[in-house]
């Protein structure tokens, strides 16, 4: 089965899910809540400005426990949650394939033609075997929803993920 944002969202421990969340209601500007809070209005059947007003703590707990989310919003939800907890496991990917990056930004300059999937598929791997394999595997999966010259990362995830 292809890996989907939705997909990846719910298979993620609800603790997993709070934290995600309390880093995105904690740090997102107002522009980027907006889609968010017109989502769970809907998903919880409420008054988009019921939501709004809502206490951050409420909006931490209905996102963690709407399973069905916007696939732009999950991916949002999972860029903000590895780049604040898993940044070394980004770094080290990029820096295992020789991408140029800041602090696991990949440079706007870099030619993505240049990655093969051998390459990206070896630097998986040894992604995968590190310490933080959890953190591996949930980067893995977000590159996978990304497309292109990632979408061979597939391949190497393990089965039943």
């Amino acid at each position: 089965m292809p890996v989907s944002a939705n997909r990846v969202w719910r298979q993620l421990p609800n603790e997993i899910r709070v934290a995600v969340c309390q880093i995105f209601w904690a740090e997102s500007k107002g522009t980027e809540k907006q889609f968010l809070f017109a989502s769970l209005a809907k998903a919880k059947r409420l008054r988009e400005v019921f939501v709004r007003k809502s206490p951050i703590e409420r909006l931490v707990n209905w996102t963690a426990t709407t399973l069905s989310l916007p696939d732009p919003i999950v991916d949002d939800l999972l860029k903000k949650y590895l780049l604040h907890e898993h940044r070394a496991v980004i770094v080290s990917f990029l820096d295992l394939l020789n991408i140029p990056h800041s602090e696991g930004m990949i440079e706007e300059n870099f030619d993505y033609a240049t990655l093969t999937n051998e390459r990206v598929q070896e630097a998986a791997r040894s992604l995968l075997a590190s310490a933080d394999r959890t953190g591996s595997e949930l980067y893995l999966k977000y590159l996978v929803l990304q497309g292109g010259p990632w979408a061979g990362i597939e391949e190497v995830l393990p089965a039943g993920e």
